[in-house]
Parts: structure tokens; C-alpha cells; sequence
């Protein structure tokens, strides 16, 4: 029989999460968490279907491959149009010769997207998007800052995930990292501006490119967040509001008994200052909060030249631009040294400037798509 797709009732959560779990990743997060499954792909807002927003492709009744598909606003210099992140992209072996997985890609490119964006993909995956001419992107890259007393607790969580490493390694790249400059700046507040959609977000757009900031994404992605507690930072500066946003993690080990708590580091998912100076204080702020919490560094990962600048000046140092920096543990639930590369591929329907490091206008961190998310 012919393989044919469609999109996914949500009465079928359960087979979904069986072939996640056979076929994708053994107790993958969305097979334990049908809360989490839902509130990704399941945002009514921007899904006109009336089930998940995941594409199914089926044999004579038989799932053979999933396709997750994420809907969001793409935003580019202040001009709106349709996008999606597309997730968990897997066909059964034995249907992964033929066209069954271009196919079931196609069935969220063919809608009436601007942006097809498939964030954290497998490199050994990269080449079905040059066949298909979509753009491989540049890893994301990732800045990283120790807060003060941090050093030592930073070689000890080195010490866990790389047991084999020396002494004299974990401590040269510790050593790599200084404390971020702390002022003892005290936010104006901690909650979504009220009128970010009125004054804030309008003049992020027109300088940016990527998913929509705007209140109703914010809203959804970390205050309706059914797992993680995000803390918003705000600095005021004339009739502008900066915001900054991040979360606090425990970092945990696998033991025979179970997982260990070890350390706890903030991870920093949005920063959108007013201004150059907002973006400083709104840094030193929240970097206080971190300090407060027992934070031992923080990091971000994101494309935005302003934003790196901001955080280069407040002590983050890009990862990739120093010995051992992409073997920085990333995955903390549990702790491991597989390293935290987001490497990713796009399709727009009209093109965009690059990915320049220096001048890069997408705005575009890890908190989209589904990877801020537990292990």
C-alpha cells in the first residue's frame, strides 16, 4: 500500500509517544510528559487544524514516520509572516529508502510558511536539507560567564563529566572564564511590560530577524510554561522597557540510587534591552539575582550581534573561540560530556541577510523551537 500523511488527532498521543520512544529517543521528555507534549504542539493560537500541529505518515494503517511541527510568528525588520519549527523528524528503517521522508517534510513546507526552520538538527542529517536547498546554518553559539567563587565549582562539575580529563585540563578551561562584572543594579521589575506590544517589541522588530516577540509568544513560551519557572528582568529607560529572561537549573548526576543533585547554573533565554546602556544594567541586574540564588555561571546561546556584545562586555566568553569551550557541559538532567552544539537548517520563501557573527540581525536564541526544554 501507499504510504499517505496527515496531522495527528490528539486522541493518538499514545502511539506518538511509542514511536518516540522506539524509534527516536528511549524515555524521550515527550514520552513522559504528555503535559509538555501538548503545550508545544498543541498552540491553538497559531494552528488552524483542530489537532496536534505533527505530521503523520502511515502504511495500510501502520505508523512508519513522525514529524513535529512548532507554528510561530516569523518576523523580519518589522514585517509579519507565518512560520514553523519542525521537531522530532523520524522514519522507520525500513521506509528510510524512497521518498516517504521527503515526503512527510513536505507537508509543512508545502503550507503557506514563509520560514521552515528545523533547529538542533543531526549533522549526519544536514545533507537531506542542501538536496532539498535549504540553508545549513552556523552552530548557535554559546557565551558563558562564572559568577564570583565559581572556578572551583566549575572544575568539580568538569571533574564529573569527564573523569578521564587530567587536573591540569579542567583547570585551563576553567580558567578560560572570569566572573561576570556584578554593579549591584536592582531591577525595576520582573513581569512582561504592559506596553511591549504597544512600544518595546515594534522597535526590536524593525531591527530584527526571527520568531516574534511579541506579548502573546512571550506569554506562551515562558509564563504559560508547564515545566520550567522563568524569571523576567525589566530596566526602564524613558518611555522604553528593556527585558531580559532566565531560569534558574539544578544540575543533577546519574547514580546507582538515582540523580544526584550537584550544582545549579542560570541559563539566560532572551535579552532585548532599549538600549546599549539598558542592555548593562539589565545583565548586572539579573546576574545579581543569579549570584543571590547560588548560581555558579550562566550562559546563552544566541545569533544577535547586539545581544553578544552586551554580554562579551559584562565578562561572557564565546565557547567556540577557545580550547576545549564546545566540551563545556550543556545538558544538565543529568549531567554529560556530549557537548551542547545546536546546528540547524532553514527554508525561507524569500532570502535573508547571514549569519555574521559580527552584524547578525536574527535574533535567535535556544529558547526556540522545542530546545530549552528537560532532557
Amino acid at each position: 500500500m501507499a504510504v499517505t500523511f496527515r496531522y495527528a488527532r490528539l486522541e493518538e498521543y499514545p502511539q506518538i509517544a511509542g514511536f518516540l520512544d522506539q524509534y527516536w529517543a528511549k524515555d524521550h521528555i515527550y514520552v513522559r510528559d504528555k503535559k509538555l507534549f501538548d503545550w508545544t504542539f498543541q498552540r491553538a493560537s497559531h494552528w488552524e487544524e483542530p489537532g496536534y500541529s505533527f505530521a503523520l505518515a502511515e502504511d495500510g494503517g501502520q505508523l512508519v514516520g513522525i514529524l513535529g511541527g512548532i507554528p510561530f510568528s516569523f518576523n523580519s525588520f518589522g514585517t509579519s509572516a507565518s512560520g514553523i519549527w519542525i521537531a522530532n523528524y523520524v522514519v522507520r528503517p525500513d521506509y528510510r529508502k524512497g521518498s516517504t521522508a521527503l515526503q512527510l517534510l513536505s507537508v509543512f513546507r508545502n503550507m503557506s510558511r514563509h520560514a521552515v526552520v528545523a533547529f538542533g538538527i543531526n549533522p549526519a542529517t544536514s545533507a537531506i536539507y542542501r538536496v532539498l536547498r535549504g540553508e545549513v546554518l552556523p552552530y548557535l553559539p554559546r557565551r558563558f560567564a562564572l559568577l564570583p567563587g565559581g572556578e572551583r565549582r566549575l572544575e568539580h562539575l568538569l571533574a564529573i563529566a569527564y573523569p578521564d580529563w587530567e587536573a591540569a585540563r579542567r583547570q585551563a578551561l576553567a580558567g578560560h572564564f572570569r566572573p561576570a562584572k556584578l554593579d549591584g543594579h536592582v531591577a525595576h521589575g520582573d513581569s512582561l511590560p504592559e506596553q511591549w506590544d504597544r512600544v518595546d517589541w515594534p522597535a526590536i522588530a524593525r531591527q530584527t530577524i526571527g520568531a516574534s516577540r511579541d506579548a502573546d509568544y512571550l506569554r506562551w513560551r515562558y509564563l504559560d510554561h508547564p515545566r520550567f519557572a522563568y524569571r523576567m528582568v525589566t530596566v526602564t529607560e524613558g518611555e522604553r522597557t528593556g527585558l531580559l529572561v532566565w531560569r534558574l537549573e539544578t544540575i543533577r548526576r546519574s547514580m546507582p540510587e538515582g540523580r544526584e543533585d550537584v550544582d545549579r547554573i542560570a541559563r539566560i533565554v532572551e535579552l532585548l534591552p532599549a538600549s546599549e546602556r539598558d542592555g548593562r544594567l539589565l545583565l548586572a541586574a539579573a546576574l545579581g539575582e543569579m549570584e543571590a540564588v547560588g548560581a555558579l555561571g550562566a550562559d546563552f546561546y544566541g545569533y544577535h550581534a547586539g545581544a553578544n556584545r552586551a554580554l562579551e562586555e559584562a565578562g561572557f566568553v564565546d565557547c567556540g573561540a577557545i580550547e576545549d569551550g564546545e566540551r563545556l557541559p550543556s545538558r544538565f538532567q543529568p549531567l554529560d560530556g556530549k557537548g551542547g552544539g545546536i546546528l540547524s537548517a532553514m527554508f525561507l520563501k524569500e532570502p535573508a541577510p547571514g549569519f555574521g557573527v559580527a552584524d547578525s540581525a536574527w535574533y535567535w536564541t535556544k529558547s526556540d523551537s522545542d530546545q530549552d526544554r528537560p532532557n
